[in-house]
């Protein structure tokens, strides 16, 4: 698998792949730590945004086998990311959909380039920025 990344990375520009360096970078433990070191800047927003993919099978290779690992050490995810791991700065959204499909990490990044019923992403993103502006951003 980690090959497959790095051809991959590679193809698209990446002079030293290395999918297993990032993917042990990504570890709880090490997250923790960067977030102790790095502060919060005083005078800027900060807000996130997670979702919840309801059935595995929703989502595109990887995220469709990730989850399992996730859903074992954290629970609910997008197929990538805990939902323990998603809130952060002054404004958190946890965003679901009825139904089996939920919406997956590859979905939020609109890697998929597909809306469903429940869930348009582009549209998402731009209520998102409205929103910003209407708070003076």
């Amino acid at each position: 698998m980690a090959a497959a990344y790095n051809a991959g990375a590679a193809a698209l520009g990446d002079v030293d792949p290395d999918f297993l360096a990032a993917v042990y970078d990504l570890t709880s433990e090490n997250c923790t730590r960067r977030n102790e070191e790095v502060k919060d800047v005083p005078g800027v927003y900060y807000q996130s945004v997670g979702s919840k993919l309801n059935k595995p099978a929703s989502g595109r290779f990887p995220l469709n086998l990730t989850y399992y690992l996730v859903k074992y050490f954290d629970g609910a995810n997008d197929g990538l990311v805990g939902e323990k791991s998603f809130p952060w700065g002054e404004h958190y959204e946890f965003l679901k959909v009825k139904g089996k499909r939920g919406i997956s990490h590859g979905d939020m990044i609109d890697l998929n380039r597909e809306n469903f019923p429940g869930f348009d992403v582009r549209e998402f993103y731009v209520q998102l920025v409205a929103d910003l502006k209407k708070q003076g951003f």
